[in-house]
Parts: C-alpha cells; structure tokens; sequence
C-alpha cells in the first residue's frame, strides 16, 4: 500500500471516529434535556394547575363536581429527539390537565390562606422593620408551625388563643389591630417576605426562635427561654435544651 494510500484511510477512520463521537454527544445531550425538560414539565404543569385554582376561586364559585374544560388551550414545550435534525422543540397540549379537579381548588385555598396570615403577622407586628427584621417574624412563624408543641399550620400559629382576650400568641389577632386593613407598598412587601418564608429562602436569621417581643416590653416568659439575639426593634428566644436547662443558662445571654 502506497503512503497515500495509507494516509487517505487514516483520515477516513479519523473521520469515522469523529463522527461516531459526535454522534455519541448529540445523544447524550438530547437526552439530558430530554430529563430537564421533563422536570421543567412537570413543574410548569403545578404552577398552571395553582393558577386555575386560583383563578377560578377569585372568580366566584366553585362547583365540587368542576372537571377540566374540554376546550382548555394550554400547551407545554417539549424537547424531543428527531432521527434527522437531533433535536426539536415542539408545543403540545397539557392532556394532563384533565386529571385536575375541586381538591386542587382546595390546595390553592389552603397555600393562599397559609400565605395571607403569614403576610398578616408581618403586616401587623412588623411592617416598620427592615426586611431581615419582617423576615425574622416570619421565621419564628415558620420555626413554631415545625416545633410540635404548636398547630401545625401557619393559620393556626398565628391565631392560637386569639378567641380569648388574654391568650393570644400574636397581638394584633386580639387587640382590634386588624379594624385597619392593610394597604399599600407595606402589604405588598409584607407579601413579597412571607412568600420568602414559606419557601424557605435563606438561613434562619432568628437561630431557631420561636419567641420575640420588643425591646419595650420585658415579658415574664423570657426568663425562661434562651436569647439567640436582637434583630432591629425585636429580641428572639427559643426553648432551652436539655443540657442547657440542667446547666441553667440563662435568657439575658445569647446563646
């Protein structure tokens, strides 16, 4: 075999292998945005089903038996591999949504109540704070829905013992503060925090709290609860361990 003929096959099988390689990658690579597409999906599919609930609970009532529109026109982009071009991105209808029926109607009610008293505890007991003050509020909200000597809801956090004039947890739930409905830039932001809180955004400024009160007030419980620190116009607390109550660690020091 001459020495041009060695060196055409050589670059033939260099060809070869170049474009089996390229071959290998373009499939792999479709099938990684096969799955991420598929997770993206799937997500896109929950936000639309929490919107219709939401939409269609704004508008008016709600039937229990609701089904699906049969003429509903949402449609998802979906990334599927093609024999010829590799890839293509294609539109195609959220079949899915003919699953959706009155117990999404009765998620979106629950998260948008959940969210709606978490806005409400920082509307009412912080809305002069700086944003990791409202947010420190929250969390002792969040940190107490968590802690099992408490309701296990954020409603139910924020109104326990509002029916009684001296047992509310939260004052603004019994001292007439919500005759005042909250409005403007304050609530939008008080809503723009709790939906940080609830998505668990962030560490935990507060250190695990799951008390406050102002520095104006020195309330008889803090002597027995463990200071975690002094955010803007309010002192955290929470529950001592057991070490830390067998070894008396006292309140008026942070933890």
């Amino acid at each position: 075999m001459s020495s041009e003929a060695a060196r055409r096959q050589q670059e033939q099988v260099a060809t070869a292998f170049h474009t089996v390689v390229f071959v290998v990658l373009c499939l792999l690579t479709v099938l990684a945005l096969n799955i991420a597409s598929g997770r993206a999906r799937e997500q896109d599919e929950t936000v639309i089903w929490q919107s219709l609930a939401l939409r269609y609970l704004h508008e008016g009532d709600v039937e229990e038996s609701w089904d699906a529109p049969r003429t509903l026109q949402v449609a998802a982009l979906s990334l599927e591999a093609d024999p010829l071009e590799g890839a293509v991105l294609s539109e195609r209808p959220i079949a899915d949504l003919q699953t959706f029926d009155s117990s999404h109607f009765n998620m979106a009610a629950d998260f948008a109540a959940e969210l709606n008293c978490l806005s409400q505890a920082i509307y009412y007991e912080s809305r002069s704070e700086a944003f990791v003050g409202q947010l420190a509020v929250a969390q002792v909200i969040m940190n107490r829905v968590r802690h099992p000597a408490y309701p296990d809801s954020i409603c139910g956090v924020v109104f326990q013992g509002s029916e009684r004039s001296t047992g509310c947890q939260f004052s603004f739930t019994c001292d007439g503060s919500t005759i005042r409905t909250p409005r403007g830039r304050a609530w939008r932001r008080s809503e723009l925090v709790a939906q940080h809180a609830f998505m668990g955004f962030g560490r935990d400024v507060t250190r695990r709290a799951t008390h406050y009160h102002t520095v104006a007030v020195d309330p008889h419980w803090s002597n027995t609860l463990v200071r975690t620190r002094r955010i803007g116009t309010h002192i955290f607390y929470r529950f001592p361990t057991r070490r830390e109550r067998t070894a008396g660690v006292v309140a008026g020091r942070d933890a």
